[in-house]
């Protein structure tokens, strides 16, 4: 790949010439600590791994609803939808597949194992958000099956701070409205705080022919609570619940091997709870943390206005973590107990789909943190998983940042991974398309990352570069024909998946009024030769922010690239799958807003103003120009 070599040489030139960026007194304005790329926090410019944090005043400058939306700017992302607002949402990272990236939110396991172990992109809005990590890259040593590619960590407001509330009101193109309000109090040894958010719309048409509009709504509610007996043990919990509501197209398996209108919806109900304890001041030697987690999922899908199938999962996790101060070093000791339910329910025509089964995991992880020397960090991290249905399974992570200079880290990282066979894999049972394979073997991943980063300019501007190549070993494919029952299954495949490419970010503070923040993949995924499908080659993202002097007004401007990439399409029977490509485009999203006052903004944001007609899944349209007007309030902190 001509484009990671060059690459390759850019970092060794760079590295051996560090003082062609370096300025002295560069500021650290863009190092942040943050939780999810070690056991313990960690900053950004000591971890190995490429890492990205949106904190809520990038949500509130682009005044994004969706968390997805966002994700489009970060490098190595690739999205696809398939159809309008509140249809399913897919994120691929760095090639790899859509259940391959851990989604947590407060430290909850947000992946639903009664939809394939992908979490519902589609509920994740941004009301109640206060920051999303990003860490790309392996994970599974520190966060388990899932974490292959990436892990995203969604942390919600708490109630820390004072009393203060928030509110805002939205409507636009679609029949849409939005509304969201939000509070929080407490005092000098706890908080507590609430949110619930309500958004609908009409929605457009998914399909290419028809004119039926399918619509959508979504109402998500939240609480955190926070005590602190004392300087040295805190008790905490979080709670948070969606339900939505979709209508959607249907393919015609018959005629046109196409989405086709027709009155179908599904329905989904999500659950995230738990309750935590840390004991030890900040300063101890040794620190402890006590949690229990859990997560429930219901999807139920109807025709004609009558259920006809469902799938639900509930997953419990209990969870204990020593951290050890050795010296400037840090060793991490943790257990944890997972426990996940899974049910199918469906109509039995020439096979029974409904079923109940259970997955138990008991896992310890080590990890530990060499951060004694002044200008190199290191983390060693092991995992050993005992899974009740498949081998134990053993991961491991080393993870190099050192900095060269004031303005220069390099960063590496290698790492080995596992993905456990999804219960629809497994046992899934689906009349007259699908039936389940319970001798799947779980994937089984090395993954190998080195970058670079650079700050110039004195600090003002930051510049990432990174290649990243992964090897993945019994990729699991669910779209082979069983030529004896005429379904498809899941099968192994015998031969190497390979992903590798290349990643660039820069982001460059103009001064006091401009920010301007760019990023470019480059993407090659492929399995026995062929691309692999929903992933484009090439991507990229260019935002300017602006903010007057005054902060009175401020406006972004995002301009989002998807390069062409290849999909599956299934024509009506006897013909074979065909491999088809999709269009490139490019989505232009602006937000303008203005404060009236010192608790109110007013505000205006279009999306896909260049009103490109695209598809990210093949057959499925996706929405056309947009624009909405909202209001902002907030009172107190």
């Amino acid at each position: 790949m001509q484009i990671t070599s060059r690459l390759f040489l850019i970092c060794l030139a760079l590295v051996a010439s560090p003082a062609l960026f370096a300025q002295s007194g560069a500021a650290d304005d863009f190092d942040q600590i943050i939780v999810t790329g070690a056991r313990a926090p960690l900053a950004t410019s000591h971890l190995g791994s490429a890492a990205t944090v949106i904190t809520r005043a990038d949500i509130e400058q682009r005044q994004a609803r969706y968390v997805a939306d966002l994700l489009r700017a970060v490098p190595g992302f690739a999205i696809s939808q398939t159809g309008v607002t509140g249809s399913q949402i897919q994120v691929r990272v760095r090639g790899a597949e859509a259940n391959h990236v851990l989604v947590l939110i407060d430290g909850v396991r947000a992946n639903d194992p009664a939809t394939g172990d992908e979490f519902h992109w589609e509920y994740l809005t941004t009301s109640n958000v206060e920051r999303i990590e990003v860490v790309r890259g392996p994970q599974s040593s520190l966060w388990g099956s899932d974490a292959i590619a990436a892990v995203v960590h969604v942390i919600t407001r708490d109630g820390q701070g004072g009393a203060s509330f928030n509110g805002y009101l939205e409507g636009g193109s679609f029949a849409t409205s939005n509304l969201g309000v939000g509070g929080s109090m407490g005092g000098n040894r706890w908080s507590f705080s609430a949110a619930v958010e309500r958004l609908e719309t009409d929605g457009g048409n998914i399909s290419r022919s028809g004119n039926e509009d399918d619509g959508s709504d979504i109402t998500t509610a939240s609480l955190a609570a926070q005590f602190r007996a004392n300087d040295a043990l805190t008790l905490d919990t979080q709670l948070r619940v969606t339900d939505a509501w979709s209508q959607f197209d249907s393919v015609d398996f018959f005629v046109t091997g196409l989405p086709t209108d027709g009155n179908v919806a599904t329905a989904g109900n999500n659950l995230y709870a738990s309750v935590g304890t840390q004991y030890g001041r900040a300063d101890s030697r040794l620190r402890h943390k006590l949690s229990a987690r859990f997560y429930a999922s219901e999807n139920r899908n109807y025709a004609d206005d009558v259920e006809d199938s469902s799938s639900a999962s509930e997953r419990t996790t209990f969870a204990y973590q020593a951290d050890i101060g050795l010296g400037a070093n840090l060793l991490s000791l943790a257990l944890e107990r997972e426990s996940t339910d899974f049910e199918q329910r469906g109509a039995v025509l020439f096979g029974d789909p409904n079923q109940d089964q259970q997955m138990d995991v008991s896992s310890f992880i080590a990890e530990y943190q060499g951060r004694s020397h002044a200008k190199l960090t290191w983390l060693i991290s092991g995992r050993f998983d005992n899974n009740s249905d498949f081998e134990d399974a053993i991961t491991g992570r080393f993870s190099l940042a050192y900095a060269i200079s004031a303005a220069t880290t390099l960063r590496s990282n290698i790492g080995t991974g596992h993905k456990n066979p999804t219960f629809t894999e497994l046992f899934g049972y689906f009349p007259e398309q699908f039936v389940g394979n319970p001798d799947l073997q779980p994937e089984r991943s090395t993954s190998y990352d080195i970058g670079i980063d650079y700050k110039i300019l004195d600090g003002a501007v930051l510049l990432q570069a990174s290649l990243f190549k992964q090897d993945l070993e019994d990729e699991i494919n669910g779209f082979v024909f069983d030529p004896q029952t005429f379904f498809y299954t899941a099968e192994n495949e015998a031969t190497t998946s390979k992903r590798q490419g290349a990643e660039f970010a820069a982001r460059w503070r103009l001064g006091d009024a401009f920010d301007l923040v760019a990023s470019y993949t480059y993407t090659d995924s492929e399995q026995d030769g062929e691309d692999e499908i929903r992933r484009p080659k090439h991507a990229g993202s260019l935002t300017l922010d602006y903010r007057s002097l005054g902060e009175r007004v401020s406006a972004s401007l995002a301009a989002d690239y998807s390069g062409t990439r290849t999909d599956s399409f299934f024509p009506p029977f006897p013909e074979p799958m065909q491999t088809v490509t999709l269009a490139n485009y490019w989505l232009l999203d602006m937000t303008v807003q203005y404060q009236l006052t010192e608790s109110a903004t007013v505000y205006a944001r279009g999306s896909n103003l260049l009103d490109e007609d695209y598809e990210q899944v093949y057959g499925y349209q996706t929405p056309d120009r947009a624009a909405y007007l909202g209001l902002r309030v907030r009172f107190g902190r």
